[in-house]
């Protein structure tokens, strides 16, 4: 049987046929490397956006605190003498908050805009140390018996409801607004903790180191800062300024301001009304729904804080650590409908 080694035609096309189809995945890789630097171009928009709208916001507090400040700086003369040192005293701690400010809006702030902030307040500063020199000036120094006590009473705190272990000397920034907010709850377990609206309105409250407590706070602070909170409900009226929130661990919040900074905070639930967009930092599984507690005189209370009942960005988040565009945050989530509470019972 002979042997028979077929063939098989190798169809070459023509040298227009190669140029179309070269010239047709030539145009298709520029379109894909058209559609990857458009997405490129977008996610650097929105970022842009971000960092843009936060910049607004940044200028936009900064600026009506530093007009305030320098407008009580420059009513001193009127006060009375025996308020001079307290007047001051509040004046210095405000520059140290809008100092702190300033360092945690340093990651998307220009350079310019960070440079001018801090001489501001370093100006400010100096000019509320002259103007105190000024006005209080220091007593003519005198010997003293050397075996005279030294005078240990506690300066006077209002509003405040906090155990004796932790009356304690600390130079860092949350010691310092902790010890002289005008209202707080400090190292407390187990507690139902309430204020009204005579209390707080637009003073700063500090809330640190609870455990297991319900805090309820009817009316309209100026600022609240929270620290340290653990298995801790917050319930809080309209605050026109911003509530910063640290290191809290399995809590609920119920609250509503114009800024939220949420940093180092884990399993967690936030009922918010924000009229800008709430910040989180290191924080992983917080959970977000509108806020849904009210209680009577709550109209009353926007109405005197000027927080905007219309605009809530509650579903709006970032996160500082996460900046893909196109990949929502792992940190942070929208509570399912299901899941949230409508009715508290407090």
């Amino acid at each position: 049987m002979a042997d028979w080694q077929g063939t098989y035609p190798v169809t070459v096309g023509t040298e227009e046929q190669i140029s179309a189809v070269t010239e047709r995945l030539s145009k298709r890789e520029e379109e894909r490397q058209a559609q990857i630097q458009k997405r490129r171009q977008e996610e650097s928009e929105q970022q842009t956006f971000k960092v843009q709208e936060s910049v607004k916001l940044f200028l936009d507090a900064f600026k009506a605190e530093r007009l305030d400040l320098e407008e009580q700086l420059a009513k001193s003369k009127s006060v009375e003498a025996s308020n001079l040192i307290t007047h001051f005293d509040n004046l210095s701690l405000r520059v140290l908050k809008l100092q702190r400010y300033v360092s945690e809006s340093a990651m998307f702030l220009p350079p310019y805009d960070l440079k001018t902030a801090q001489n501001f307040l370093t100006s400010l500063q100096t000019k509320i140390q002259e103007k105190r020199e000024e006005l209080i000036p220091k007593k003519k120094f005198s010997f003293k018996p050397s075996n005279r006590k030294t005078d240990k009473r506690p300066l006077p705190v209002s509003c405040s409801l906090k155990s004796e272990e932790t009356a304690k000397d600390s130079n860092s920034g949350d010691d310092i607004v902790l010890e002289l907010a005008a209202c707080k709850f400090v190292d407390i377990s187990n507690r139902t903790l309430q204020k009204n609206r005579n209390e707080i309105n637009k003073k700063d409250i500090a809330l640190a180191n609870l455990t297991d407590c319900t805090v309820v706070l009817y009316g309209a602070p100026s600022a609240i800062h929270m620290n340290k909170l653990k298995n801790c409900k917050v319930f809080c009226g309209p605050v026109p300024g911003s509530i910063f929130i640290r290191e809290c661990t399995n809590c609920t919040f119920n609250l509503s301001c114009q800024q939220l900074r949420i940093h180092s905070t884990s399993n967690s639930y936030f009922y918010i009304h924000v009229t800008s967009k709430a910040i989180v930092e290191d924080c992983s599984d917080v959970k977000f729904a509108p806020c849904t507690w009210t209680y009577e005189g709550q109209d009353e209370d926007y109405a005197s804080s000027g927080l905007s009942r219309e605009r809530n960005n509650w579903d709006s988040v970032d996160d500082f650590n996460w900046l893909a565009a196109d990949v929502h945050s792992p940190n942070w989530s929208i509570l399912e409908e299901s899941e949230r509470i409508h009715s508290w019972n407090i």
